[in-house]
């Protein structure tokens, strides 16, 4: 498996995503990039829109259906399609929940719809899970709703 990457993996109505990476950073990352992939063909499209968003979880697995679908219920409200995901800060704070902050680019939905490939309803608990699959390897991955 190499360090870094992710995919999609065919489920029976649905689509799971996964990714993985050296931290859970990068997993969550990967995971989002998959989500992308589905919704756009971003080949050669720079983006030009670029915000921020934060969250929250119980655990890590909660708190990646949490920013997979802040990530979607974000692009519906802004007009845009997004890109890229960049976790700046993934922690448990002292109460014991989760949070992050990514940073998020894309592009404006009215420029790209001939590009559009499916849409993603939304991010469930369905095979969702986050955890270290090997020493070093962190997987996140969830079944999104076509």
């Amino acid at each position: 498996m190499l360090s870094r990457g992710h995919e999609t993996v065919d489920h029976t109505a649905d689509m799971g995503i996964r990714g993985w990476g050296k931290t859970p950073n990068e997993a969550f990352e990967e995971a989002a990039a998959a989500m992308f992939e589905l919704m756009l063909d971003a080949r050669g499209l720079d983006p030009s829109r670029r915000s921020t968003i934060s969250r929250g979880g119980t655990d890590l697995t909660e708190l990646l259906i949490e920013f997979l679908n802040g990530l979607l219920s974000d692009a519906d409200l802004s007009g845009t399609v997004y890109l890229r995901a960049a976790v700046t800060r993934l922690e448990k704070t002292c109460d014991g929940r989760w949070t992050l902050d990514a940073a998020i680019e894309g592009v404006p939905l009215d420029g790209v719809r001939d590009r559009l490939r499916i849409e993603v309803k939304a991010a469930t608990y369905c095979g969702a899970s986050v955890l270290e699959s090997n020493p070093g390897v962190w997987v996140a991955q969830c079944v999104v709703d076509l």
